[in-house]
């Protein structure tokens, strides 16, 4: 729109206050800001000149206080009464004393002027003579000052003031809306007119332009950066609109290639919309569909339609409901539909919107994850999940029949080499065969249920007595021994069955399943290939055994744990030349726990390592303590775990011991079982050069009981072979125990190392062995192990006896 176009605007025919409100609103604020201002400045400046007037009449009073009252003091101690009233009356001629007066003894005797003021100022001065050094009171002098001039002239200039600037704001606040006008309002109207115009018609191109020039000192202002505005939410406002086409587009186009069935229907189900993933799911086409009541409900599935349509009609919404339909060939599918009714704007439904979807394939995938859920994946049989609701429905059957149910916990022998030897697709292809054949041995109404690994369950229910299934144990054990083809390979092998009842040996299934475990490791400890029937002494020996392993746990906490010491006798001199430090554990309730019950469960748990540490660190300890007590060295032996070995700590727990005890390594003695040497030969050996190279002496344990192997005594630096006590025992009335006590001393000999015979309790085994030739032994013969203190005692109170060539003395 050209300027020239543009109807001039009368800055004053608009009525500029009563048509505009943002006008009304300056005036409003320009008239109050200028009062405000006007008041104060007012208030100032009338505050500040009557203080002024004020301090003029105080400054008139204090001259009269000053210059005239000595001389009319005077005047009034002669008694000069023309005197007097000429004073006073040229005390009225000050400005603003409208009354002076002399009051003595309570009355007034001289006076001038009257008081008529509404507003006054009285003061009172002493009249007081001096005579013959005293002071003598003449009365005294009122001077009254009035103040209404002083109010007058206030008022007189308030009002002046208030003209004034009243003038001033009309003049500013008529200029302020004439700028306004002319630089905010016209535009600001155009704006608005722009606006409607623009809401009229959405698509129209043309942006808004202000009717005023371009460019300027000040520009771009205020009013720019709203035209700009203006023109951005116009620009936002039609791209906001071609998306909204474009996402009804878009709309349209999901309905139409949505995989999921979508249609709507008005509130009686007639079909109104129908896209085509409906037509594929259903069957029925768009034009088959709109406009009918669309027939996709089974019969038998009629009362499930009625309560969906009830819901409906409540104004509920559903959400992936699971229902059947049937497509038009007749055949059923599963389906999840969410619906929801549609409102018009006042809130009343006028229709229905459904969204289907086909899970028949997930309905069929959630039946199969059903039953992997309850059976194992490998053979089909029924996992223990299922097994214990078996056993829950067949133990209620039982208490109802007065009958027993058996549950059977069944191990395979050595399955471990199995898959070790063929692989575990061939491992695995035998534990199928072994499902298959189990089933073969057992009723209909038994369970069997694959536990994982190597184990299975069965379940014999309905059992009138124990009797009934002891034929069944024996088909199973014979059928288990047959030779099984797996992969081309025929495999033998053999169970090993635990047998728990019920209810003699439990009522819930954890407790029998715990006791069938505790049988079947009493079958295979008794030889596998046998079954066995829980008997309540597995029991006290599970409940030992876990008593013994919690205990372990607190002993080394509580200090429970003691160290006994056995001498060791050198039999060439008869001399006490070391100790074996043997571990004791005195329990709080139990007393003295023997070594062979505890020993095997603290290797078990792993609870060795930290007691092995300690009696380390005792052992080598108190054999410095020894010497500090004047008795000579000793040789302390220490029995290392192959746990110990096996958690690669030995090394540490060692130099450990050494450092903190200051012991000298040559006196610390480690004994070595021959089963930690074959186990892990090189990392084992590597340790025993360490240990070696620590100064420490190494001696082979129970030499002849295990896997004695020339090969370790020449590749390990062993200094010494202890013979078990199994072979010392007999030596005089077995000659197969004395051959290999002979051959033992014999080779450690030709192999430079000493031997030490344990258990030597009588005089005829310390005679014999000294005839072989042994170096050392220890036994009850000697003396027990013993406390430490009585270690000492006894090698202080020592006496030599005869014992062989070399020597007839031996200690006592």
């Amino acid at each position: 729109m050209k300027r020239s176009d543009v109807t001039k605007v009368n800055l004053f025919s608009k009525a500029l206050v009563r048509n505009n409100g943002i006008a009304r609103k300056i005036v409003l604020a320009v008239v109050l800001f200028s009062s405000a201002v006007t008041a104060v400045i007012t208030a100032v400046e009338l505050y500040l000149d009557y203080r002024g007037d004020i301090r003029g009449i105080h400054e008139r009073v204090e001259s009269i206080r000053k210059v005239y009252l000595p001389t009319l003091v005077e005047s009034v101690w002669v008694v000069e009464p023309v005197q007097i009233q000429n004073q006073l009356n040229g005390l009225m001629n000050l400005g603003d004393i409208e009354y002076v007066g002399i009051v003595s003894d309570g009355k007034t005797q001289w006076s001038a002027g009257t008081q008529s003021s509404k507003r006054q100022i009285e003061i009172f001065f002493p009249l007081i003579r001096g005579n013959s050094g005293e002071s003598v009171s003449l009365g005294e002098l009122q001077v009254v000052a009035s103040v209404d001039n002083v109010v007058s002239r206030l008022w007189d200039r308030f009002m002046l003031i208030l003209v004034s600037n009243a003038i001033k704001t009309f003049l500013v606040t008529a200029f302020v809306l004439l700028i306004f006008q002319a630089f905010v309002g016209q535009h600001l109207e155009h704006i608005a007119d722009y606006l409607r115009q623009f809401s009229k018609n959405v698509s129209s191109e043309r942006p808004l332009q202000l009717r005023r020039s371009e460019g300027g000192r000040w520009r771009p202002d205020a009013l720019d950066h709203v035209a700009n505005a203006v023109n951005q939410m116009r620009e936002e406002i039609m791209r906001s609109g071609a998306e909204l086409k474009a996402s009804n587009e878009r709309l349209a186009s999901m309905v139409k290639n949505s995989p999921l069935a979508i249609y709507t229907s008005d509130l009686n189900y007639i079909v109104s919309s129908w896209n085509p993933a409906a037509q594929r799911m259903f069957g029925w086409s768009a034009e088959e569909a709109i406009g009918q009541r669309v027939r996709f409900i089974p019969k038998d599935r009629e009362h499930e339609y009625d309560n969906i349509a009830t819901r409906l009609r409540n104004g509920e919404s559903l959400d992936q409901v699971e229902a059947v339909r049937q497509r038009r060939d007749g055949s059923l599918i599963h389906i999840s539909l969410s619906t929801a009714p549609l409102f018009t704007a006042d809130g009343q439904p006028h229709a229905n919107i459904f969204l289907v979807a086909d899970i028949t394939q997930r309905k069929l995938a959630e039946q199969q994850l059903q039953f992997q859920a309850f059976h194992d994946a490998l053979t089909g049989l029924p996992n223990r999940l299922l097994l214990q609701d078996r056993f829950e429905q067949a133990k209620a059957r039982a208490n109802r029949a007065n009958q027993r149910l058996m549950l059977l916990f069944l191990d395979l022998d050595n399955f471990k080499s199995i898959n070790d030897t063929l692989g575990h697709d061939s491992g695995d292809a035998f534990l199928q065969q072994i499902a298959t054949r189990l089933g073969t041995c057992l009723r209909e109404t038994d369970t069997i249920s694959r536990q994982g690994g190597d184990e299975f369950l069965i379940l014999l229910p309905d059992l009138d007595q124990v009797d009934d299934a002891t034929l069944v144990l024996a088909k199973l054990m014979e059928q288990m021994q047959l030779p099984f083809d797996a992969a081309g390979q025929e495999i033998s092998t053999s169970v090993s069955m635990g047998v728990t009842i019920f209810p003699d040996d439990g009522t819930s299934f954890e407790s029998l399943l715990k006791k069938a475990d505790m049988a079947m490791y009493k079958a295979k400890s008794d030889g596998r290939n046998t079954y066995r029937f829980f008997d309540g002494a597995m029991d006290v020996e599970a409940v030992e055994h876990q008593f013994i392993r919690n205990g372990l746990r607190r002993a080394l906490e509580r200090n429970e744990f003691v160290l006994h010491y056995q001498p060791q006798i050198d039999l060439a001199s008869g001399a006490i030349i070391g100790v074996e430090a043997l571990i004791r554990w005195i329990h709080p309730q139990r007393g003295v726990v023997s070594p062979a019950r505890f020993i095997p469960v603290a290797e078990e748990s792993g609870l060795i390592v930290p007691i092995g540490d300690w009696v380390l660190r005792e052992a080598c300890r108190q054999a410095v303590a020894w010497q500090h007590a004047g008795l000579p060295e000793l040789c302390m032996a220490v029995n290392l775990s192959a746990v110990q070995f096996k958690r690669d700590s030995v090394e540490q727990s060692v130099i450990n011991a050494l450092e903190e005890s200051r012991l000298n390594p040559a006196l610390l003695e480690l004994e070595l079982t021959e089963s930690i040497l074959i186990q892990n030969v090189e990392g084992v050996l590597n340790s025993v050069k360490r240990l070696k190279l620590l100064g420490v002496k190494l001696s082979i344990d129970d030499f002849g009981t295990g896997y004695s192997s020339l090969s370790y005594l020449k590749r390990f630096d062993i200094d010494k072979l202890k013979i078990d006590q199994s072979f010392v025992r007999d030596l005089g009335s077995d000659p197969d125990d004395a051959a290999i006590v002979r051959a033992i001393i014999h080779l450690a000999r030709s192999l430079n190392l000493r031997t030490i015979a344990e258990g030597v309790e009588t005089a005829d085994m310390l005679h014999q062995l000294c005839a072989f030739g042994c170096d050392e032994a220890q036994g009850y013969h000697f003396a027990r192990p013993m406390a430490a203190d009585d270690v000492a005692s006894y090698i202080r109170q020592a006496k030599i006896t005869a014992v062989g060539p070399a020597s007839n003395r031996r200690p006592v």
